[in-house]
């Protein structure tokens, strides 16, 4: 493996003293050069796939918080019909609100969940072992909660901005979300919603890249396909499915919390509540819109994530 090694000052000063016949060696920070060229192009995929299904994503958060804006015992609207609600009182634009935090968590967050997934594998497993299921979830556990923690208030500003509509109360900007919500909670309102958001991203970056890694191995051992395209697709498609699935519940918590701040003590009380209202089909509100967004964006940061590490010179994930 290629590393750059870059020498701290200390070290550069205990090189001096060894060149001058103190002796005592040199302690030089190594920082593999594939680290770096995983996180790049994880978050250049990542920032792909946000752009194009931001609208997607926009619907989704509207349809977790149509319960909210409805009259008890009224049926919220479909994806389509909330999809076009939204063009039509805010505009075609609206549908790509939040595009600005979008874009930033999805290169540092985005490439850090998935562009440290293969080295914290290789770090578990070793790189001449060969890697059960268990030890890639744990591997995708591991990046995706390390990922969120640091990037949770990207999330959350960007998930108001999203809910925001058209009311003239609530902030237009990422500043005037921060003000606002430093205002109201402290800095530490920042990271409302973090644990639901930090457990949703373990088991997300789990199912996704364990699912994609697991499915694309079976489907070359049955089919004798070689990496390519057809690969690609058809394995992130399952991977985008399963996990659409499995994340659904973790996150109607999580945008409740973002977006209801002191509404809710904790996610405990957040999912209670929605069990009270919602029954446990409430737990799948906006699945559809969910799996519109994240079945097309998993194929599309798999896809160019592959394409773009053929370049760089690594492995396939």
């Amino acid at each position: 493996m290629a590393t750059k090694a870059i020498e701290l000052p200390s070290a550069a000063a205990a090189h001096e003293k060894s060149s001058s016949g103190a002796g005592g060696a040199a302690a030089v920070f190594f920082i593999p050069k594939s680290v770096i060229t995983e996180l790049y192009t994880s978050g250049i995929s990542v920032g792909t796939a946000n752009t194009v299904t931001n609208p997607l994503d926009v619907i989704k958060v509207r349809l977790q918080l149509a319960r909210n804006q409805l009259a008890a015992g009224a049926k919220p609207p479909g994806m389509v019909a909330t999809g076009l609600n939204v063009v039509r009182t805010e505009g075609v634009t609206a549908l790509w609100s939040g595009l600005g935090p979008s874009l930033a968590r999805g290169f540092f967050f985005g490439g850090a969940r998935l562009g440290l997934y293969t080295p914290i594998k290789t770090v578990i497993c070793g790189e001449n072992t060969k890697p059960s299921l268990e030890m890639k979830v744990l591997s995708g556990s591991l990046s995706g909660g390390l990922a969120a923690a640091v990037t949770s208030p990207i999330e959350l500003i960007k998930t108001r901005l999203q809910a925001a509509g058209r009311d003239p109360t609530v902030p237009k900007t990422s500043m005037g979300v921060i003000r606002a919500v430093v205002a109201a909670d402290g800095v530490a309102g920042l990271w409302k919603g973090a644990m639901p958001g930090l457990i949703r991203s373990a088991i997300l970056t789990a199912a996704q890249c364990a699912t994609y890694d697991e499915v694309k191995r079976s489907v070359t051992a049955a089919t004798g396909w070689t990496d390519g395209v057809e690969l690609h697709l058809t394995s992130s498609m399952i991977a985008g499915l399963v996990t659409t699935t499995i994340t659904n519940p973790i996150d109607v918590i999580k945008t409740r919390m973002f977006v209801g701040g002191k509404s809710y003590s904790g996610p405990i009380a957040c999912a209670a509540h929605v069990l009270k209202s919602d029954g446990l089909i409430g737990f799948m509100k906006g699945w559809s819109a969910s799996y519109a967004r994240l079945g097309p964006h998993t194929v599309i940061m798999f896809l160019t994530a592959e394409r773009l590490r053929k370049y760089a010179g690594l492995q396939s994930l």
